[in-house]
């Protein structure tokens, strides 16, 4: 105890770090203290969301404090590009005329390494503003307003309203004033409201930064006029990232990248749209030197892929997914295996069981055996609020609700007194509107972890199904780590079916909001090595239900009053089902036991199934039931 002024004493109780980014609620701190070689070593994680930075505390550097963390960045939404079709040659004293229209003076080290044949350099012209996140271009804007307009602009508004008052003055009557008068007044009065306008829409007046790309010896080099003088000593000059891992920042820390592609074609510059990916990154991935801070999987390689377009408020688009899933399937065939997907992005779809972005998701797990884990959303507490995805055609994703312990409660909200743990109010709900469960597992849904160097923050809190997802998304790699080591074979099948069978159930919990449970790290691996010669492992259960192919069976609207018959079909689908081999399929029998967890929903009892489709007739019957919500399993 300690004593101030002689009158109060206070009790130092060290703060509870290890809740700020909360691992030990699904059991990750013992399983790292019992299996410390697990850390997610030989595991990459795809961040779909609005860009990491490899500056942020934590991203630097794998657990050697060598070896770069985040591997690859990659703008999926076009946001970056810049067509640098263009390609001219300098002129006798090193000048090229940008696209701009400045003067550009060419240092002689590019001069010297630029290895193309004719001596030529592409070029480009990008508006940095769509490369900002809205904080960063806010502060831009304010700060080269004040520095560059505001003295220039209050002068000429206040001349031109200096010589308004003079002309009103020497013409008191307007009526009679000449033709040529007439036509000062409306010069005079037209300038002012010129000027307005300008102060209005300055940001929208600003100029683009000039970009030249050149090929050197060792790839692509280019070079961005951020000083919008033509001074190329002062611009940046930058390396592909996938081959030099180079950084940049602008301004206020804005870091960025570059990648080059149809063969010099296109410059792709790489930002970020908002600190939200970094935050997610950090929670799944972060290395930090105090453990207790660390993300899920410290020793885990991100690639970051950016799906939220800053050119609307970071939204993600179709495009934008499309080209990151296709992204993935390119690393995988190259050799730079993805192993798990975190995707803490979405919302609901009109369509969600069909389309062609759903497709490309199920065929990443289904055909490279991708693990994707998803945020369930944040439109809770009402049912069937679970957004896409991991609501899709395919039960393809893992989707994550979000939980608070206790111990989150009084580190990260200091709150006067802990209340029991529970899911939060706001995490979406079950069922998907065909009826298919979109909530997998829960986990801890808020951290207070490392953003980018632009907030001007080292870390912040932030909470949602986006926190809770890339926590189970770390510990999926920590799983997926383990099994490499053992040289135990796996598949996104088996790694979900072990969570949703070891995750903890809590019963004084909305199970509609938990799903199977709260993550079990250290049981979920057990299950996985007690199982791993199952024959289940490599395969996944297609269910279809009803005339529509729903994923389950929901009935809601009306007053039931009777009992309802559905046809279920069931189909054993092979991880790569087209490259599986025809022995496996030809051998593969398992003989099912079906047993229903509610007496209102009937079923036969034995199902022998093989390498087909299986039909069984499922009876629900509700006109026994009282008013509210049932479910059965």
């Amino acid at each position: 105890m300690t004593k101030f002024s002689g009158e109060v004493g206070v009790v130092e109780t060290p703060f509870p770090t290890g809740a700020l980014v909360p691992k030990a609620e699904t059991g990750v701190v013992t399983f790292l203290q019992k299996y410390p070689e697990f850390d997610g070593r030989d595991v990459t994680i795809a961040i779909l969301d609005s860009g990491v930075d490899p500056r942020a505390t934590g991203l630097e550097t794998l657990c050697d404090g060598k070896t770069v963390k985040v591997i690859e960045r990659f703008d999926c939404t076009g946001c970056g590009d810049v067509n640098a079709t263009k390609k001219v040659k300098p002129d006798d004293k090193g000048y090229i005329t940008g696209l701009s229209g400045r003067q550009l003076k060419l240092t002689s080290e590019m001069i010297a390494n630029n290895t193309a044949a004719n001596g030529e350099f592409r070029l480009g012209l990008k508006r940095f503003y769509d490369l900002c996140p809205s904080k960063v271009r806010e502060n831009l804007t304010n700060a080269r307003k004040l520095k560059e307009w505001d003295g220039p602009h209050k002068t000429a508004i206040a001349e031109i309203s200096r010589k308004i008052n003079e002309f009103d003055a020497q013409n008191p009557d307007t009526s009679k004033l000449s033709w040529d008068k007439k036509l000062i007044k409306e010069d005079l009065d037209n300038t002012l409201d010129m000027l307005n306008a300008y102060e209005k829409y300055y940001p929208d007046i600003k100029t683009a930064f000039d970009c030249i790309l050149y090929e050197t010896q060792n790839g692509w080099q280019a070079v961005i006029d951020i000083s919008e003088k033509g001074d190329l000593e002062k611009a940046l000059h930058i390396g592909e990232y996938t081959k030099t891992h180079e950084i940049k920042n602008v301004d206020d820390y804005l870091s960025i990248s570059v990648n080059v592609h149809d063969e010099g074609g296109v410059l792709e510059i790489v930002g970020m749209c908002s600190s939200h990916g970094t935050h997610v990154a950090s929670i799944a991935s972060g290395n930090h030197a105090s453990n207790d801070l660390n993300g899920v999987a410290p020793n885990a390689k991100i690639v970051s892929l950016t799906i939220g377009d800053g050119r609307l408020g970071s939204m993600e688009t179709g495009t934008g997914l499309v080209r990151a899933v296709m992204k993935i399937m390119e690393l995988c065939r190259t050799g730079r295996k993805v192993d798990v997907i975190n995707m803490s992005y979405g919302e609901h779809s009109h369509w969600s069981n069909c389309g062609r972005i759903g497709e490309l998701m199920s065929e990443v797990v289904n055909k490279y055996g991708v693990v994707w884990v998803a945020s369930a959303g944040n439109h809770g507490p009402a049912l069937c609020t679970v957004g896409t995805p991991p609501d899709i055609a395919q039960p393809s994703c893992i989707g994550v609700g979000a939980y608070v312990s206790p111990q989150m409660m009084e580190a990260e909200y200091a709150l006067r007194e802990k209340l029991p743990a529970n899911c939060y109010t706001w995490t979406s709900r079950d069922p998907c509107i065909d009826g298919g469960q979109g909530v997998t597992v829960c986990a801890p849904g808020g951290a207070i972890t490392s953003v980018p160097q632009f907030t001007m923050s080292k870390s912040v809190l932030m909470n949602g199904t986006s926190m809770a997802a890339p926590h189970v998304a770390g510990a999926i790699a920590l799983l997926i780590s383990g099994l490499k080591q053992r040289k135990v074979a796996y598949s996104p099948f088996s790694i979900k079916r072990a969570i949703c069978a070891t995750a903890t159930k809590l019963g004084y919990v909305d199970p509609f909001a938990q799903g199977s449970g709260l993550l079990n790290v250290e049981k979920a691996f057990e299950h996985l090595m007690e199982h791993d010669k199952a024959a289940e492992n490599m395969l996944r259960f297609s269910v279809r239900c009803g005339p529509n192919n729903a994923k389950g069976i929901h009935i809601r609207e009306g007053v039931l009053k009777k009992p309802y018959e559905f046809n279920v079909n069931i189909e054993p689908v092979f991880f790569n089902d087209t490259e599986a081999a025809p022995k496996d399929k030809f051998n593969f029998n398992v003989r099912l036991n079906l047993i229903s967890s509610q007496p209102f929903v009937q079923c036969g009892q034995f199902l022998d199934l093989c390498y087909s489709t299986r039909s069984l007739a499922v009876k629900v019957d509700p006109s026994g039931l009282p008013a509210g919500v049932h479910r059965a399993v």
